[in-house]
């Protein structure tokens, strides 16, 4: 087999040997296998070109926003940290009120907090040089019916950034730093924001990043009212070597709705909308179970004190004017109940009291006159 010079990108076969296409790895782009032919001029035989993947996709150990890595599965959730004992923490609050922009609940593992409200959230892993090591934030849909769709922000909220040409005008989680990078997969289209991992300042345990979400929980057209989690991946050299979930609700007053999950969660079962409660409670039969299993504590019957003041309270002054003179007028019965019965009559009677003192006169003078 006689070979050609390198630079040609061919190869000649003899003219008695079966026609054999042989490919150089090295000219594997634009190569042609040529037929010798010791009398005649050489003929070209085109090759397809085969494109060949020589690597195989494994779980974790591409990044997500390679083009040749095709996850045919949902992006893993799963806690590891990993063997840089990568963990995820937040700092303690010094408020707990509903007023808060933002919280978090170590009963159900989960953040609640506010539309563009900044959060630091702590990283820590053991190593020693943070060259190629970076956090990768993505957001996610915690239902099963809706963990294969992309979360990203409504049209509302994403428009003003879209019309100026903002790249991320539609991914939900942000990062409040110089150094963050915003990629978008380019098989699953899943959003994701990347910031280089530092190592903690000394006397600290844990490095800090501040993180936003750009839309309500509720907005439609975006998140919609799905639980949202938010995965944290630690990656060195395009590969995952650590992770953290974690649950998260955006909402307008995070205290509150804190408070109350967990109240539920401590009680067992959850609230029932107030419409589900009144058309259960439709006959008579289930009305009377309902109140069945009411248990209401003893009342203590309160003896009346005579000597104790009543207390009669009004909001309108017309009413209380009336009452007052009422109150009067009961007192001058109440008087005159006690008196004695000549005086009681008298006050009773006036004009027939005064009848009789006129009649007396008048015989007084009839008398003078005789």
């Amino acid at each position: 087999m006689k070979w050609c010079s390198p630079t040609s990108n061919t190869f000649v076969i003899p003219r008695n040997l079966p026609p054999i296409v042989m490919v150089d790895d090295s000219f594997f782009e634009n190569s042609i296998a040529k037929e010798n032919q010791p009398d005649e001029t050489s003929e070209a035989i085109p090759v397809e070109l085969i494109q060949v993947n020589s690597t195989v996709p494994v779980t974790n150990s591409v990044s997500s926003s390679s083009a040749a890595y095709a996850p045919s599965s949902l992006p893993a959730s799963q806690n590891w940290s990993g063997l840089y004992d990568f963990t995820v923490s937040f700092g303690p609050q010094q408020k707990t009120t509903k007023g808060v922009s933002w919280t978090y609940s170590k009963l159900k593992d989960k953040l609640y907090v506010g539309k563009d409200a900044p959060c630091p959230i702590n990283f820590s892993a053991k190593v020693g040089e943070t060259d190629g090591i970076i956090i990768r934030a993505t957001a996610l849909y915690s239902s099963p019916e809706h963990a294969s769709e992309v979360v990203h922000r409504c049209v509302n909220h994403s428009m003003i950034e879209a019309s100026k040409g903002v790249f991320e005008a539609e991914h939900l989680v942000r990062c409040e730093s110089q150094r963050a990078t915003y990629e978008q997969d380019n098989t699953t289209k899943r959003h994701s924001v990347i910031v280089p991992f530092e190592n903690p300042p000394a006397g600290q345990l844990y490095s800090t990043y501040l993180y936003k979400f750009t839309c309500f929980g509720s907005c439609a057209g975006g998140p919609n009212r799905r639980p949202l989690m938010l995965i944290f991946s630690l990656e060195k050299g395009g590969k995952v070597v650590g992770r953290r979930k974690l649950d998260v609700k955006i909402c307008a007053c995070p205290g509150r709705d804190r408070k109350a999950e967990e109240q539920q969660l401590i009680e067992g079962h959850p609230q029932l909308p107030l419409k589900r409660k009144e058309q259960e409670l439709t006959s008579l039969a289930d009305t009377l179970q309902f109140t069945k299993n009411i248990y209401l504590p003893a009342t203590k019957k309160l003896k009346p004190n005579k000597n104790s003041p009543y207390v009669l309270s009004v909001s309108d002054k017309e009413c209380y004017e009336f009452l007052k003179h009422m109150k009067k007028f009961f007192e001058m019965c109440k008087t005159v109940n006690n008196l004695p019965p000549s005086i009681k009559n008298v006050l009773m009677n006036p004009g027939r009291y005064k009848s009789n003192k006129k009649n007396g006169a008048d015989n007084e003078e009839s008398d003078s006159d005789q």
